[in-house]
């Protein structure tokens, strides 16, 4: 497992509301669809993931369906990055985003960096500084890939998303 984690979610950021063909519709795209809908933003998650060697964990309640991996590979991922699971949904039990998160970093121990990607802002404190939110309406954009470029360095330069902490 890579040591570098993008955890995404897909509505608001690589999935966003579309006009039908006619302009008469504005709906999101589903997993029974088959993928997400926005090219572009999977186009910048990809550039993102490749220039800086990061893994995806689903966090999209579209992990809930059998089919969440194949969806994003079908909107346009390339090849060679690697989407190695998805975080626990913890909403039964009153469990936030942020929790969802914190135990999967708790359960692999070999994550050293992490980034959030994400329109909702559900982190918890300590996981503000690796969030980038989205915008509904746009979604993962170039802008917001700088974002978790500069979360990446600024990690790289103190060894890791734990400082004080040891990991690997």
């Amino acid at each position: 497992m890579n040591s570098r984690v993008l955890f995404l979610d897909y509505d608001g950021v690589v999935n966003i509301s579309m006009w039908n063909e006619r302009g008469t519709k504005r709906s999101f795209g589903y997993p029974e669809d088959g993928k997400v809908n926005h090219f572009q933003a999977v186009q910048w998650v990809s550039e993102f993931c490749e220039r800086c060697h990061y893994d995806i964990v689903v966090t999209s309640t579209w992990r809930k369906y059998g089919n969440y991996k194949e969806c994003l590979i079908s909107g346009g991922l390339r090849k060679g990055i690697e989407i190695l699971g998805k975080t626990e949904d913890l909403s039964a039990v009153g469990g936030k985003r942020g929790d969802e998160i914190k135990l999967y970093l708790d359960t692999h121990p070999e994550i050293k960096y992490y980034i959030i990607a994400d329109d909702i802002d559900e982190v918890l404190p300590e996981q503000r500084e690796h969030f980038v939110q989205t915008q509904i309406e746009y979604g993962f954009c170039e802008k917001e890939m700088n974002l978790c470029i500069d979360i990446y360095m600024k990690d790289k330069g103190r060894g890791g998303s734990f400082p004080g902490k040891e990991k690997l």
